[in-house]
């Protein structure tokens, strides 16, 4: 086993100060042939790391929760919390990593994994490898669109994890998920109960509560209220109907929860927004976080 621990790529990016409120950039990356006593411990850092094990194993703590990670392995550190990764002393790990900012890390972190621990097996690791060759070559070079580069490595990153949580396709009539996706929006006017909506994926409530919740990371009520107001203002813009009309074509039960639902999420009641995407001159408020 290695004694010493080699970095093979150390690169370094500084971003314009307000560049990571806007967009996705990448401080460090690099590669590491780790030790059998390499190991990290911090109380905070900016950003998140990502780590990528080639070959051996180690394992990241994050507050009260350990993670073996083992070759293949893609752990997300949650840097804004205490934490730590150390090699295997028998069979210290090599690494591709990267750390990178953006306007909000962490709910990306979430979106992927929610309260799991974020760490998934990769099947694709040719094409990670290539995606971090990729990164280490517009590092290297930083030519003067470096920013934009960066931003869309970091998203295609995300999709590459995405892919590796097998996330189900929502086209994919074979599936559950794929299943009430499909009859909700060929039926979007319905008013669809849990019952209903647990008996088309073949499942228990529960279970099916569950089921959205790992893929979409929301109840299946949240799911279907959003595809309501998709088709809602889809329809606002391509037709004249009055809003009471459009409210009920689209599922809810009074114009009232229409409105109320469409104002939390959109910012705006569907009046306003109406108006403003067909040109009248008003500001939208941002929706509320809530």
């Amino acid at each position: 086993m290695p004694s010493e621990t080699t970095f093979v790529e150390n690169l370094h990016y500084v971003p314009d100060a307000v560049w990571p409120a806007a967009a996705f950039t990448v401080l460090r990356a690099g590669q590491v042939a780790a030790g059998a006593n390499y190991g990290v411990r911090r109380a905070s850092q900016v950003g998140q790391d990502v780590l990528f094990c080639l070959s051996g194993s180690g394992a990241v703590e994050m507050g009260s929760r350990r993670i073996e990670v083992q070759a293949g392995e893609v752990v997300w550190i949650d840097n804004e919390a205490p934490h730590a990764h150390t090699a295997d002393s028998r069979a210290p790990w090599t690494l591709l990593w990267f750390r990178f900012d953006g306007p909000n890390p962490a709910a990306a972190r979430m979106r992927l994994f929610g309260d799991d621990a974020p760490r998934v097996a990769v099947t694709d690791r040719a094409g990670l490898v290539a995606w971090f060759e990729r990164l280490f070559f517009v590092l290297r070079r930083r030519d003067r669109n470096l920013d934009f580069h960066l931003n869309q490595l970091v998203s295609e990153f995300f999709l590459l994890i995405a892919r590796a949580l097998a996330t189900p396709n929502l086209r994919d009539a074979s599936d559950p998920l794929g299943v009430v996706v499909a009859a909700v929006r060929a039926d979007i006017r319905r008013s669809w109960s849990a019952a209903e909506i647990s008996g088309l994926a073949r499942l228990s409530p529960s279970q099916t509560r569950r089921l959205f919740q790992k893929h979409l990371r929301e109840s299946p009520r949240r799911w279907l209220i959003r595809e309501r107001l998709i088709a809602a203002q889809s329809l606002m813009i391509r037709e004249n109907a009055p809003i009471a009309s459009i409210a009920e074509a689209c599922g809810f039960c009074d114009v009232y929860h229409f409105g109320r639902e469409f104002k939390r999420v959109v910012g705006a009641s569907p009046a306003a927004w109406r108006r403003a995407e067909l040109g009248a001159r008003e500001t939208l408020k941002k929706p509320s976080r809530r």
